[in-house]
């Protein structure tokens, strides 16, 4: 297992990540937000800073997550984000020698974090599925992947939503950020019955849990992996039967602390190697 970890999930000071990922061995970490704001957004001078602090500490950029998508909701706002946000994107992953792009599945139009199981994905927009069609086919002529993480508040809200949105969409590089956490925080429970539907389309994961949502999804209690709802021996069993061997990514939802993250850190070893 190559284990990294979500950079702004410790700090959005690069530097300070940077320096609890060498004291704890972390030498993977994908790219979200800095000081400066969303990459690659942020800026020419942040993005370059970014890219000499992680060679500096000999550490490798694996994944950027430019939030592509996770708030649209009409055609003026896809073609913004396609036009400006994309294309700077698509050139730091490249230049990063990345395989491509974490991206979400579009806005539920009044979904947020504390409602969006209300909010059934069962029947999106025809207009969701021609957009993620078209960026896939943006991607496709770029050489890049889009790995589309399943977001509560998207219509991709679930790993079985995201799979049968890149049916629909029929786009060959349309992938799968696996985050069964994110699932569990939609439907209050394991996922894990879903993962042979996902599987042939994971091509990177994230890894968070959390109890039982007790007072709702507005109250979610973070916790290491194993702590939780989730049972990870039993998703990384299956990843590694099916032959999964790309990225697994911390994305703990805590403090950001040394401690913390060393929790999650030796959580995830100890579950994976159970």
């Amino acid at each position: 297992m190559r284990l990294g970890i979500v950079s702004d999930e410790i700090s959005r000071d690069f530097r300070e990540a940077l320096t609890v990922c060498t004291a704890l061995g972390i030498r993977r970490v994908e790219v979200r937000n800095l000081l400066e704001g969303r990459a690659p957004m942020c800026g020419e001078a942040a993005m370059a800073g970014t890219e000499a602090l992680a060679e500096k500490a000999g550490v490798q950029i694996t994944a950027l997550s430019p939030g592509l998508f996770k708030y649209t909701e009409n055609a003026r706002e896809f073609q913004h984000e396609m036009s400006e946000v994309y294309p700077r994107s698509a050139e730091w992953a490249h230049r990063w020698n990345l395989p491509g792009l974490i991206v979400f599945g579009f806005h539920k139009p009044g979904a947020t974090e504390a409602t969006a199981p209300g909010f059934s994905s069962d029947n999106p927009p025809a207009q969701v599925i021609e957009w993620l069609a078209e960026a896939g086919e943006r991607a496709t002529a770029d050489g890049l992947l889009l790995m589309v993480e399943p977001e509560p508040i998207c219509w991709c809200d679930s790993g079985r939503a995201t799979a049968e949105l890149i049916r629909r969409a029929a786009s060959k590089p349309l992938r799968i950020n696996y985050d069964p956490g994110n699932v569990a925080w939609l439907e209050n429970r394991d996922p894990l019955d879903e993962l042979e539907i996902v599987a042939p389309l994971i091509a990177n994961v994230h890894v968070k849990d959390l109890k039982p949502l007790s007072r709702g999804a507005g109250f979610p209690d973070w916790v290491p992996a194993g702590e939780g709802m989730i049972d990870y021996a039993a998703h990384f069993r299956r990843l590694d039967e099916l032959g999964y061997e790309g990225p697994v990514s911390l994305e703990p939802h805590m403090d950001g602390s040394l401690e913390a993250t060393r929790r999650c850190k030796e959580a995830v070893e100890r579950v994976f190697v159970g």
